[in-house]
Parts: structure tokens; sequence; C-alpha cells
């Protein structure tokens, strides 16, 4: 909740009375009605940020009790966006101070510098309130307008240029459909029979060219996907998809009639058939709405992440029908135990997710544990079963409001208990992954920095060969970007500033700048030996933009370059995070020649979901898997489950980060298709690898 304009909640850590009060009447000098409290502990600084709404911190350097590093350690554990501020006692110890990772170091005494810089951070704090506020707005917007749209009875579809760009559930029904990618970039002409063709044309031609044109009927014979027909109304009407301009498209059955009542539906929509708890829709329906409040400063919450360890091998041991037994089985047991204000939901095949209304940790923990016990001790009544199960924990808080984020920090926690040997929990922890968020001043150095390397060559690309064990021999590399560091002539590698550039919004022209520079790179290297292929990563961000395709069609016709030259990828958790961009997207790269793969393939949703839902050409096992497996009997089990799925899908695996010889030698004894890594070859510059004196 953005703050009211004159009311200032301060959380002053100090142990002088005096020096508090003094800043206290410095602030309400300016206007402010100060509410402030005074702790100098940090337990009670942890109580107090978890149980009430703040809007600055102060703190002093010469507190030894909570040093100012304590404060914000406390701040980013919590997920708290608040400002932090240090008052600092001596000049020479200013500048250590700015690397601790507060907002400002104000002299004590300086009333003036600090009117100037509370009232700043203020100002920034409210801003980025609104905007999640905005935010989510939106996305509940978005979500509506989706929701209706797949809940109604009537047919409903987009198009572009006479082409499928959306079409509901309905709609497919209507035609005989099976999914959407049946539909996805058919002309809608195909969909009406040849003897109505005119008729058709002339009403929508006429439509098209008057944009202020009103809603327009036109009655045709429509066909199905059987090749019967039917006769129906179709309405068209101006609307627009991510800023392009497009038409609606309703199509009324005149025959058309329904068995099927809307609470039916929507029961069918908001619970998982076989366990009945929640499904993976209304639980993030349920998540969004627990995270919107969290962002308004409305209570903190948690999520847990529970996965079945090493399910795969159960359900190729007992079968299919009796895996899902055990799912059920387990269902009912984590049911029985949830607290009533909780929510539980199956998220995907041995994925169970729970959102725990609570802001301590201590409880969120303690249930944690109960679940993972529960799954522990369970006795199947049909097959000898051992279950276990990791747990992953991620704070539901103000800072980390995204559904999305939430449930990759649960994930990632996850990840962490399984490596660790499973049965376990674990938490995310914000203060171990990030020394400290940036702040405005060094988001705008990086987006500069950022749009002048894409403007004005800032960057280069590298190269690293896959190269064939047991898969069809090709010329194969993965294509990687570099950053040019000016002052040092070093180059910086991705990690060091991809997520400036999310933040930054600027991944989808990074993208393009690595897509239009590769095919620069094919044209020359296509002179010599045309059977070089790229493999080149593609972001969420570009992923769920609808005019890319366009764009690299253009671009393709432009180099003269064919789409089998390139293998697009994309990591499995942001294909699910966005799966029908995923899906979509996929379509149409396939309809241009390319091919697309997953990579982190394994980091933890179910392997068979994947494949099932996304059609993929390649599998990149999750270098984490990979990386020295020789030594770790447990990597090497999941990277033998994740070869052997592949095969049976008819699908070709990769292996990355393969950083020694032993590791090699046992890939290519499990049977994977292609190997890529350091003890293969470096990313390099040039594309001058001997694929043809390969010796694996």
């Amino acid at each position: 909740m953005a703050r009211a304009e004159s009311i200032l909640r301060l959380l002053l850590v100090d142990d002088s009375l005096t020096e508090a009060d003094s800043i206290t009447n410095t602030l309400r000098s300016t206007g402010h009605a100060v509410r402030a409290s005074r702790i100098d502990n940090l337990q009670e600084i942890e109580q107090a940020l978890t149980s009430q709404s703040w809007d600055l911190v102060l703190c002093r350097d010469s507190f030894s009790v909570v040093p100012p590093r304590e404060v914000v350690n406390t701040l980013q554990r919590l997920g708290k966006d608040l400002p932090c501020i240090v008052l600092c006692s001596e000049k020479a110890n200013m500048e250590q101070l700015y690397d601790v990772g507060v907002q400002d170091v104000v002299m004590m005494g300086d009333s003036q510098r600090l009117q100037f810089a509370v009232e700043r951070e203020l100002q920034n704090l409210f801003m980025r309130r609104l905007c999640r506020r905005n935010e989510r707005a939106l996305r509940e917007s978005e979500k509506r307008s989706r929701l209706l749209l797949e809940s109604s009875r009537d047919a409903v579809a987009y198009m572009h240029e006479g082409m499928h760009i959306y079409v509901n559930r309905a709609y497919i029904a209507l035609f005989g459909y099976e999914e959407v990618e049946d539909i996805d970039g058919l002309p809608f002409l195909d969909m009406v029979t040849v003897d109505d063709h005119a008729k058709f044309k002339s009403v929508f031609r006429k439509f098209s060219e008057n944009l202020e044109a009103k809603p327009q009927t036109v009655s045709v014979q429509c066909v199905k996907a059987d090749g019967s027909g039917f006769r129906a109304n179709i309405e068209f009407s101006h609307a627009q998809v991510e800023d392009e301009n497009c038409t609606q498209v309703v199509i009324r059955d005149n025959d058309e009639s329904s068995g099927t009542s809307d609470a039916q539906l929507q029961l069918l929509r908001d619970h998982d058939f076989l366990t009945g708890l929640y499904s993976r829709t209304r639980f993030m329906d349920e998540l969004e709405t627990v995270a919107g409040k969290a962002g308004e400063g409305q209570g903190d919450a948690a999520l847990l992440y529970i996965v079945i360890d090493d399910f795969l091998h159960i359900k190729d041991k007992i079968g299919l029908g009796a895996s899902e037994l055990v799912i059920k089985d387990v269902a009912e047991l984590l049911r029985k135990d949830t607290a009533e204000e909780d929510v539980i939901a199956r998220y995907s095949d041995q994925v169970f997710t729970v959102i725990i209304a609570s802001d301590d940790d201590n409880d969120v923990q303690a249930r944690a544990e109960t679940y993972r016990k529960i799954i522990d001790n369970y006795v199947s009544q049909v097959n000898q079963v051992d279950l276990q199960c990791s747990i992953g924990i991620s704070r539901i808080s103000e800072r980390l409001s995204s559904a999305e984020a939430i449930l990759d920090n649960a994930d990632h926690a996850c990840i962490q208990a399984q490596r660790a040997g499973g049965n376990q929990t674990a938490r995310y922890q914000v203060d171990t992954i990030v020394q400290h968020a940036p702040n405005e001043g060094e988001l705008a150095a990086w987006q500069q920095r950022l749009q002048k390397a894409i403007h004005y060559e800032g960057f280069c690309l590298f190269y690293q060969p896959i190269v064939s064990l047991h898969g069809e021999e090709q010329d194969l590399y993965e294509t990687l970007i570099r950053l040019k560091d000016v002052d040092n002539e070093a180059l910086l590698t991705p990690d060091n500033f991809i997520g400036y550039a999310e933040q930054c919004g600027l991944m989808n022209e990074i993208d393009e700048w690595v897509i239009s520079h590769a095919l620069d790179r094919l044209v020359e290297q296509h002179k010599t030996n045309p059977k070089t292929r790229f493999f080149i990563k593609l972001s969420k961000q570009t992923l769920c933009k609808t005019e890319f395709v366009d764009w690299l069609c253009a671009s393709l016709n432009s180099s003269n370059i064919d789409g089998s030259s390139l293998v697009f990828e994309i990591s499995e958790t942001a294909a699910f995070e966005n799966l029908e961009e995923a899906k979509s997207t996929i379509s149409k790269l396939k309809n241009v020649g390319c091919e697309f793969g997953l990579e982190h393939f394994g980091s933890g949703l179910d392997f068979s979901q994947s494949l099932e839902v996304l059609d993929v050409d390649y599998l990149k096992i999750n270098g984490a898997f990979v990386e020295n497996m020789a030594k770790d009997a447990e990597n090497q089990a999941a990277v033998k489950a994740i070869i052997e799925v592949t095969k049976q899908a008819g699908k070709s695996s990769i292996a990355e980060f393969v950083s020694d010889a032993n590791s090699l030698a046992l890939l290519w004894r499990l049977g994977v298709d292609y190997a890529q890594g350091y003890y293969i070859h470096e990313p390099s510059a040039e594309l001058d690898y001997n694929f043809e004196d390969d010796e694996f």
C-alpha cells in the first residue's frame, strides 16, 4: 500500500534516546507526521519488520550491537523493500559504508542532507509500490480477460492478416480440433467452404479497410477438421493484442448446444482430476492473490514446493496405474494435515505446492517438516514403496510479490535440498544469492551501458561446439554472447550482465542482436561449410513477443539463410512459466524450418509432462547433474533417467558442462546423443572445430 502523503513510519536502529529524538524532530520539521519506533537489538528488529509496515529504516554506524550490514541482511532475508539510510559519525568511515548495500550515507548532524535523502527515498519507495500495484492490476486484468475468453461458450479467435494468433477452447471444440497447435497459423479462409469464399472475402475486406468500422456479421458455411460442415454467424470487430492491430472473431453455431453447466466447467478447471486438490491453474490464482496482499503490506506468507524424490524410478518400477494410486494416497494424507487457512494443490505429476499463511519462519519450517515426515512415513496398501520428498521454501513478501519469482525461488530451494541428498527441506535465502539489490543509479548506469553495447557493437559472439557421441553427425555450435569491457579489454560472461538486462527490459533487443550477428556469421561460414548450424538461446521476453517470428522470417530472407540452420533453446522453467506462448512460438519456429531445444532439462518439473506438452527436438540435461558426475552417484542416476526418457520420446539428448574425461566416458556408456563442455572445447570466437576428427 502506498504511504499516506504526510505519514512517515520510521524504524530507528539506535541505542541513544537523545539521538532518536533529534532525528525524529528533524523529519517532523519537514511536515511529516512521524510515527517512530526505536529498537536496539536484532531479534526485535526482525519481529518489528514482520509484524508492522514501515517506510524507512535509519541506523548508526557506531552502534556495534546491530551494525548496518546486519540491518541490510535482515531486510533482504525477509524480502522487505525498505530504504535504509546510515547516519555516519566519522567521515573516514563513509566510503566503506557504501558497499554495505544501504541507499545512502549521511553524516550525523547534517540535517539538511538527511531531509533531502529521506524525501528522495520516500518518493522512490512510493513509486515502486505504485508500480507494483499497477503491475498486479494489469496481471489481474489480463487474467480475467483470458479466463473470460477460455470459459466463454462462444467460439472466439483473434486474427492478424487472416491468420489465427489466438483461439479459445470453445473455438477448437467447435471446429473439431484437439489442440491449439492444430489451428495455429492456419488461414481462416481454409475453415470456410469454397462456395462461400467470395462472400466471406467481400465482407472481410470492407471491414478490414475501415479501422473505425463497427462490428459486422456474415453468415457462411464452415468446415470442421473431419470435413463436415455447419452453418455459422461470424462477427468481426477490431481489437489490439500487445499493441498490434488485429481482428476479433466470434463464431456462433446455429445448431450449437451444450450439456455442461458453468458450475461444472469451473469445477473441472479448479480441481485436479486424480487427487481432488486444487489444480495448477487454480493454485496460480491463489498464489497471485496472496502475493498481491503481501505486496500491499497486508502480511507475508510462505510457499512450500514439495517434490517426491526419484518418482520417475518409482513409476517405472510399479507402473503408471499403481503410481497414480500412490499420488492419490499422498494427496489425501497431505490434505488431512493442511491447516484450514492454507492452500494446497497438485502442481504437476509428483509436485505438490502449499501456501502457508504465516510470516513466522520457525512456524513455516515446522509445517514443512511435518509434510516431509508424512511422506517419509507413507506405507502403500498396494506396493512396497519407500517414499521420500524434498521441500523448497520461499517467502512471499512485499519485495518478492511476483508469483513466477516466488515459484522460481521455491523450486531452486527444492533442487538444493535434492542435491544435498533429498528427504529434507531447504529455504531460499536471498542474502546468500544477491549481496544487495541494485539501486536506481546502478540500474540506470547498466541500462546506458547495455544500450550502448547494442547500438555500437559493444557485444561479441563466441561459439562452443556440440559434438556427437551417438547422435546424427552434425556441425553444431552453441552461440554465446560476451560484453566487451572497454577499461581493461576483458570480456564479461552473461552471468555478469543478463540480470541487469532483464530488469531494464532489454532482453528482446539483445536477443535480436545475437540472432542478427549469428546470421551474418552463418552467411560467411556457409561459403566454406554449409552444414554449420547454430544453437541460440531465447529469453522468456522474446518467447512472449508475438512479432518475434515475423521478424525472424524477415531476417532469414534478407540473409538468404534457411531456418533449418538454427536451433533455438529456452530453459525448461521459463517454458512452463509461459506455457501457451512457448507452445505457440515452438510451433511457428518449426513452420519456418527451425528446431527447438529445452535447456536445464530435469530442473524439477516432471520429465514426462515436459515432453507431452512441448514439441521439442533436443533436451539439454541440466549441467548441474553432468558436471563431475563421475564422482556423484546421485547425479549419474539423474542423467541416466533423463537419457532414457529422451530416447523413449524419440528426442535427442545433449549433456552440457562436460568437465573431465571420466564424465565424458560415462556419458558415452549411458548413450547420450551429444556432449558439450570445456573438456571438449572452450568457447572461442572462431568456428574452427574439426568435427570429423572426433574420437568419442
